[in-house]
């Protein structure tokens, strides 16, 4: 029997996808993506990520979810 592998990173996107699909302010969207970024098996988070502001965090999930 041939076991199924998932890969981390599709499934990622289709949860960021589905998050894409609800009516949430943008400070709730950027919560969201770093929840479902950060929590994918391979990424890790910057440690100097919680210092970044708003506007720096925002640009780099948007610059990210844009290469996959």
């Amino acid at each position: 029997m041939e076991k199924h592998k998932t890969d981390p990173i599709n499934l990622m996107k289709m949860w960021l996808y589905m998050g894409e699909l609800t009516n949430q302010t943008r400070k709730e969207k950027l919560a969201y993506k770093e929840l479902i970024i950060f929590s994918t098996h391979g990424i890790i988070k910057p440690e100097d990520w919680e210092g970044l502001s708003f506007e720096e965090r925002e640009k780099r999930i948007e610059l990210l979810t844009k290469e996959l």
